[in-house]
């Protein structure tokens, strides 16, 4: 018997394992918020987006050692959490349980401290409305949405990792921003 075989029996780990943990934590340190932004602005439901975040880095453990360029890992992990996404929405369990949860965390908030107290609290409230209102969006038009205005991504990006033409993302982006204007005029939130 050799060391193989002993170290298979103590389940020791091999460092191609090792490497994998490490990637994938470098992954969600970089990237995991931006997963679990676009899974619940997709979804509207809090813990559905944290099992999407789980099944989307449990893919890229798996697929570790094909995720070698940096500069694509970013996209890939979107695309896989878009993905996951229409999966759920599309299954039974979630037509029928489908609710308004709320879209914390969606704000364009984190932009400083303000040096004037009402200012700050004007921006949140402001904020808060535009939150608001990008729930309200269509599926489409909000995931567009999130990737552009929250991810900072470019149409081209976007129309890849949603699978729709770069047109379609521009008309989404240009109709989305009128949709919202028309919600937040109508609350009397003037953007």
């Amino acid at each position: 018997m050799g060391s193989r075989s002993a170290d298979s029996c103590t389940g020791s780990r091999t460092v191609k394992d090792r490497t994998r943990d490490e990637a994938v934590e470098v992954w969600i340190d970089l990237h995991g918020e931006a997963v679990l932004r676009l899974a619940y602005a997709s979804l509207l439901n809090r813990a559905q987006a944290e099992d999407v975040f789980q099944e989307v880095f449990i893919k890229a453990y798996r697929h570790a050692d094909r995720l070698q360029d940096p500069d694509r890992v970013r996209p890939w992990l979107l695309q896989v959490a878009m993905n996951a996404c229409r999966d759920l929405r599309r299954s039974w369990w979630s037509r029928r349980i489908r609710d308004g949860a709320e879209l914390d965390g969606m704000t364009t908030a984190g932009q400083g401290p303000e040096a004037d107290p009402a200012a700050a609290a004007v921006r949140a409230d402001v904020n808060e409305a535009l939150a608001r209102a990008v729930r309200t969006l269509p599926d489409g038009f909000r995931e567009t949405v999130v990737l552009h205005y929250f991810e900072g991504l470019a149409a081209p990006e976007i129309a890849r990792i949603t699978g729709v033409r770069v047109g379609t993302v521009h008309s989404r982006l240009h109709r989305a921003r009128q949709l919202l204007r028309q919600q937040l005029e109508a609350w009397g939130v003037e953007p």
